[in-house]
């Protein structure tokens, strides 16, 4: 197994988008992902050069290892669990464990993991169970997914602002749209990567 389903995730490609960048099917790209075909030599150089890493971080030969073979600094990114009505979100007593991260692959700010909870974002392919990285942040553009939290209760929903209302959208068929227009409602942070626990 290789890294190139978790590379194309964070970098919000399809198979389908992944495979005309490579000149090959998307039944192709599924094959390379699950380690039932092995990746040409051609295609893992430009795969290295597209995402910015090395072949070997690909391949997983040395996961600690960047572009020029140096070792990367490691920081650890808290797992908040079940958010407690009232505390900060990163109060110790929401932190449930910690992931090693590369700090090359963060920019600047504070950031945290999420377990997501429920199915309303399963055709986003945020199922429940996975972890959701996020950026600690107030503001987001139209159509990204954020963390929200209205009153005492934190969702995950893709949000957009209309006429002082905040509209936030599930991605499964079965919700609808929640229309906020006012009360105790933040945006805690936008969600920059989905990882599914157990790939």
């Amino acid at each position: 197994m290789n890294r190139l389903k978790e590379l194309r995730l964070r970098a919000g490609y399809t198979q389908e988008m992944l495979g005309n960048f490579l000149g090959v099917q998307k039944a192709a790209i599924c094959k390379y992902e699950t380690g039932r075909a092995s990746l040409p030599q051609d295609m893992l150089l430009r795969l290295a050069n597209l995402f910015s890493v090395s072949t070997d971080y690909i391949l997983k030969r040395n996961p600690l290892l960047d572009f020029t073979g140096s070792t990367q600094e490691i920081i650890k990114i808290p797992i908040v669990g079940r958010v407690h009505a009232g505390l900060p979100i990163l109060a110790e007593e929401n932190i449930a464990d910690y992931i090693s991260v590369p700090q090359s692959d963060l920019k600047n700010g504070e950031y945290f993991f999420m377990e997501v909870e429920g199915d309303c974002m399963e055709d986003a392919h945020i199922v429940e169970g996975a972890l959701v990285l996020v950026r600690l942040q107030s503001h987001i553009e139209t159509s990204q997914v954020a963390v929200v939290r209205i009153n005492d209760e934190v969702v995950l929903r893709r949000a957009k602002w209309e006429q002082n209302q905040l509209i936030l959208y599930p991605a499964n068929q079965n919700y609808a749209p929640m229309i906020v227009s006012g009360g105790d409602v933040q945006i805690i942070g936008r969600v920059l990567e989905v990882r599914i626990q157990g790939l």
